[in-house]
């Protein structure tokens, strides 16, 4: 039986809690808790980016891919509250190392969510690749554990893959065309997506091939 996203309480996405110290050097305020079930990490996105924006319409086009997912497959809910979630460390209040699965991560956490939500936003899409490019492997891999259920992670890795930046549903040859092209040869990004392409071309076809049999 497919089971719900634990009931999450989050603040406000440009709050800090007065009973923690800030993050980041950041200021401190009141707070004003939520919920983070899917329909409150939409909720959050439209907060956190500015309308029409690329970021925004990705991560509810990828969120809306998990829903599909989820269902045809009889996964839990967490699912769809990660995907619609992955790419908040991109958010301003979110950024600081420049590895948005990392900040991203952090930015939950610090809203209260759970480890297995995460630590599926940290270790999505072979962040782990990036992350020791940019020397931070040693803290993705200490501050989250892997996700538990290795599954989700590649459902939520499928769903990145074949989402375009305008939220559009894409085969993997298009994903990765549309980031070569946003990205030039040389690049961080681009360089730690060659490097972890063939895995995630794995993935993706064995999540289609499953799909296939729904």
């Amino acid at each position: 039986m497919q089971t719900s996203t634990p009931s999450l309480t989050a603040p406000h996405p440009a709050r800090r809690a007065t009973h923690a110290p800030a993050l980041y050097g950041e200021p401190m305020y009141e707070i004003t808790p939520r919920e983070l079930e899917p329909a409150g990490a939409q909720a959050l996105l439209t907060e956190l980016f500015e309308p029409g924006a690329d970021r925004l319409a990705h991560s509810l086009g990828v969120g809306q891919r998990a829903e599909y997912v989820a269902k045809a497959l009889d996964r839990p809910g967490l699912l769809v509250s990660a995907a619609y979630l992955h790419d908040v460390g991109y958010a301003a209040p979110a950024c600081d190392t420049g590895l948005h699965q990392l900040d991203g991560a952090r930015y939950l956490r610090l809203l209260g969510a759970p480890d297995d939500l995460t630590s599926l936003v940290a270790h999505h899409t072979e962040a782990i690749v990036e992350a020791a490019a940019r020397g931070l492997d040693a803290q993705l891999r200490g501050e989250f554990a892997p996700p538990s259920d290795s599954e989700l992670l590649d459902l939520l890795t499928y769903c990145d893959m074949t989402t375009s930046s305008q939220g559009k549903p894409v085969t993997v040859d298009e994903r990765f065309g549309c980031i070569y092209d946003r990205y030039p040869p040389g690049h961080l990004v681009s360089r730690s997506m060659r490097r972890a392409e063939p895995h995630l071309r794995r993935v993706v076809s064995a999540v289609e091939e499953r799909l296939k049999l729904t």
